[in-house]
């Protein structure tokens, strides 16, 4: 574990010192927010990708559309979601005491409009309990009247300065958290959001650049096997090798780019548009959805859009026959 934190030190230290644009900051947070939120709930079952997010400050398919889209409404919701919590945490900072009425807000950030509003930043008041994939009961939940006192000792040694490293206490205030399952559904994103709020709260948020969700996406079955232990141990060294490799890999990122450029940070799908307009030099809105046939018009229309706000592309015509070129 010495040597884990004093590597992450390290990398903390480069990352919070290191001097960039602020454009490409901005674009960096974003992306990390993106990833985060596509990730968080991708351990929960979300299929959607980070291109299908991409135009998350879109506007939601209009309810008059067909049956099969309110799934990936859903989905979407779920991700706007975290989006919103994500962005709840950095905007408004974390408070000097994190209390229960904090956690109460997270979730029901978590769970605007995919539950009902009396369920949304409330405790649960029945029997809980986990299932594996063959629905047999893996853990009994504590019942609903041990609920309350559970997570003020939770929240006592989360605000106590005094007792633990903050990279130590995220990773266990996490575990101890998920053995409270204090909510009838959103723990698991509630408890990764508390994980942060901790990091954030003692300067290791990594000027939010910093994604671990998606490691812990690709670990899934280690981390929710090391979650299950009654021993933290490896839990919190676990989480601790995910915090290295993921500040580790920004790092090189980071270092890597000589001078960054705001292309080096487009999405993926906006990046190939990007490359598509460059090599034709000037295409039509049809020539860009041919190689893009999976995905929705009104999806492809907004990445473009989105390209010509940044300065990427711009526009020649107002009608259906508008081309576009590139202007850097």
């Amino acid at each position: 574990m010495i040597t884990l934190l004093t590597k992450i030190e390290a990398n903390k230290t480069y990352l919070q010192t290191i001097t960039l644009p602020e454009k490409i900051i901005d674009n960096l947070t974003h992306i990390s927010l993106l990833k985060s939120s596509v990730y968080s709930a991708k351990i929960e079952g979300n299929p959607l990708s980070l291109d299908d997010v991409a135009d998350s400050l879109a506007p939601f398919v209009s309810e008059g559309q067909a049956e099969e889209n309110k799934n990936q409404q859903y989905e979407r919701q779920e991700i706007h979601n975290i989006i919103a919590a994500l962005s709840y945490l950095r905007d408004k900072g974390i408070p000097d005491i994190i209390d229960i009425s904090y956690l109460l807000r997270l979730h029901k950030l978590v769970l605007h409009k995919l539950v009902h509003p009396s369920l949304a930043g409330v405790i649960r008041t029945e029997p809980s309990a986990i299932f594996d994939s063959n629905n047999n009961v893996v853990y009994m939940t504590p019942p609903p009247s041990e609920i309350n006192q559970l997570l003020i000792d939770l929240l006592h040694l989360v605000n106590d300065e005094t007792n633990l490293f903050p990279l130590i206490k995220a990773p266990l205030a996490h575990m101890a958290f998920e053995k409270i399952h204090p909510f009838l559904d959103g723990n698991g994103r509630v408890g990764r959001l508390l994980f942060q709020a901790i990091l954030a709260k003692h300067t290791y948020h990594f000027n939010w650049l910093l994604s671990i969700e998606e490691l812990l996406q690709e670990k899934k079955q280690t981390y929710y096997s090391l979650l299950d232990q009654d021993d933290a141990t490896e839990f919190i060294e676990f989480m601790l090798q995910i915090l290295l490799e993921e500040s580790q890999r920004l790092k090189n990122q980071i270092s890597s780019l000589s001078p960054p450029t705001d292309e080096d940070f487009l999405l993926p799908r906006r990046r190939e548009i990007l490359e598509i307009i460059r090599d034709h030099q000037t295409v039509s809105f049809d020539q860009i959805q041919r190689r893009f046939l999976k995905i929705p018009a009104r999806t492809l229309r907004y990445d473009i859009k989105q390209l010509e706000k940044q300065g990427f592309i711009r526009k020649i015509g107002t009608t259906r026959g508008a081309l576009y070129q590139i202007t850097k």
